[in-house]
């Protein structure tokens, strides 16, 4: 009988384990999910929050969506110089919503608000997770170029 119930037990354990999921381990899956930055310049590529044209403190965002919202990345002192993380120094990092298509609009002070428009692709991963990539920005009707500088790390420059 001990036998029986140990082998039921261990039967029980081996399935429990188990998922659709292409052997991964749901409960200790803690899966990347992208990212958006935005860097604001001048017509000489200089960023405008780097050099204190713009404070940070007195940058609002909105969506056209609910939960937009935005952080602050100021620069990243421990950092290498040359590490690629380096690149969103002095950005703004934009909530990326659960949408194909949605805009942000940067509110700066003694500047016109910057409505940019931007397109995501549906991503599914495992573990039934999903979220969306940005695949195209655009301002002022231009496309702007949406460099990936790692993978799931968007950064996008506005010239202003």
């Amino acid at each position: 009988m001990k036998c029986i119930l140990s082998l039921l037990l261990f039967v029980l354990f081996i399935a429990s384990c188990s998922n659709k999921d292409d052997g991964i381990d749901c409960s200790l899956f803690d899966p990347a999910f992208p990212e958006l930055n935005i860097r604001i310049t001048d017509e000489a590529g200089n960023n405008l929050i780097e050099n204190g044209t713009i404070d940070p403190d007195s940058i609002t965002v909105t969506g056209d969506f609910s939960g937009a919202g935005f952080r602050y990345i100021p620069a990243i002192d421990y950092v290498s110089p040359d590490a690629e993380i380096r690149a969103f120094d002095h950005t703004l990092s934009l909530y990326i919503p659960r949408e194909s298509e949605f805009q942000y609009t940067i509110n700066l002070k003694d500047y016109e608000a910057i409505n940019i428009d931007f397109t995501a692709t549906f991503t599914k991963i495992p573990c039934d997770l999903s979220y969306y990539i940005p695949s195209e920005a655009f301002y002022d009707n231009e496309k702007l170029e949406l460099q990936e500088i790692s993978p799931l790390q968007f950064l996008v420059i506005i010239g202003l």
